[in-house]
Formats: C-alpha cells, structure tokens, sequence
C-alpha cells in the first residue's frame, strides 16, 4: 500500500518507519502550514492564570516561538500525550493530560481535577486561528471563565503527491478541508482523533478514527481494516 501521512514534519515520528518496516510504501505529505503571530501581547494576558490548557501541540510550538516560558506558576494542562512531551520538553510541569485526548477530553479532566476551577475562576486557553469552540463551551458551561489566546495561524497546503494512494492519514480538520475530493473519495482514510473523523464524514468519505492520537493508534486503526501486514 502506498501511505500519505498528512501530518507536519516532527508530528507522528517514527510513523513512516514503521509503516515501511510493515511492507508499506510511506510518504509525508504536509496539508497544513502553521506560523506563530507575529505579536504576543494577547498570549501576555494570559500569564499567572492558575490554569492554562494546551489544545493542541501547534500551541505549543507557537507559544515558545513567541518567546513565553512556563515560570508563571500556572498549572498546566495538554490534550494528549504528545502535547505533553512537548510541554515538559520546553520547561513546563504537566498538571493535566487529557483522557482522551479530546477538547472535550482536556475540559471534563480540568473540571474533575482536584485542583481544578471554581465556578467564576479564569482559565487561559492557548489557540489557533481555527480553534473550535468545544473546549471553551464545555468550560462557560460550568461556570468558568475561559480567556483565549490566538497565538498561531493555519492554511491548508496544496496536494503535491503525483500518483494514486492507497490510505491517507489526516492528522486535523484543516488536512481533510484541504485533501483533494478524488484522493478522499477512494482511499482508506485514518483519522487520528473524533474531530478529524468527524470532518471527513462531513465531506461524504468514510473514515477509520484511531483510538489514540499515536503512531500505535494510527497502526491499531490500519490493523482492523486488514492494513497492518505487509503490500
């Protein structure tokens, strides 16, 4: 089988690896681009918060471009696990890793955290420009007051692989906007999380959601459709 991977360089490592080393033909293919606001006095507001949550390891990358650190005494919540490593890679101490690794996942943890906010307490939240509202809601739903920061922006990227290919996998929304319809409509598409899953069927394809945001949960989801062994 011939394998997209539309995640950013740096983002499932080792994915390709593991996808030759079973007898596949693996290729990165970016669909989205990334790049860090140009000014970081609206992610300022956000410093001595007693909780700041990481949506996203963009946000992170995007956070300690713009040169803020983690010595503010913030407790410090992530999505999944990788948005973790790369939190605690930068400095920080992880407070909080979402189970799973959801918005809704990171907003339900925050609330039965025992050290989590009161109703009426502020919550910093660490965004995009397409950030969805998910995480947000469930928070003012319970009374918190949820502060944003945009502190990244994204485009979708041009699909550059000549040929057919037999599976994609769509590591975000914005790579399922930006797949070509014909690519969607006759390969195997992996989505990494409910969302992206969610976006796909919204374009009409049929999608398969690994468990996890992971290079094993990729694999695990591959496996159940008889894509696990070898060509």
């Amino acid at each position: 089988m011939r394998v997209a991977v539309t995640a950013s360089v740096g983002r499932l490592a080792g994915l390709e690896a593991r996808l030759r080393d079973a007898g596949h033909d693996a290729v990165r293919t970016p669909l989205v681009r990334t790049a860090p606001t140009a000014d970081a006095s609206e992610a300022e507001r956000l410093l001595g918060l007693p909780w700041r949550l990481y949506p996203s390891r963009s946000a992170v990358d995007a956070w300690i471009a713009l040169g803020l650190g983690f010595a503010d005494g913030a407790r410090i919540g992530a999505v999944g696990p990788g948005t973790a490593t790369d939190l605690g890679r930068a400095g920080a101490d992880v407070a909080l890793v979402a189970r799973p690794a959801t918005a809704t996942g990171l907003a339900r943890g925050l609330l039965r955290h025992p050290d989590g906010p009161r109703p009426g307490d502020a919550v910093g939240v660490v965004q995009g420009d397409r950030a969805r509202s998910t995480l947000r809601e469930i928070l003012e739903d319970a009374g918190i007051e949820v502060r944003t920061a945009t502190v990244y922006t994204s485009e979708g990227v041009t699909w550059s692989l000549d040929g057919p290919v037999d599976a994609v996998v769509l590591a975000s929304p914005s790579a399922v906007a930006a797949l070509p319809l014909d690519v969607g409509s006759e390969a195997l598409l992996v989505a990494i999380g409910p969302t992206t899953a969610a976006a796909a069927v919204r374009r009409g394809w049929s999608v398969v959601q690994a468990a996890e945001p992971t290079v094993e949960g990729v694999l695990g989801a591959m496996a159940r459709c008889g894509c696990g062994g070898g060509r």
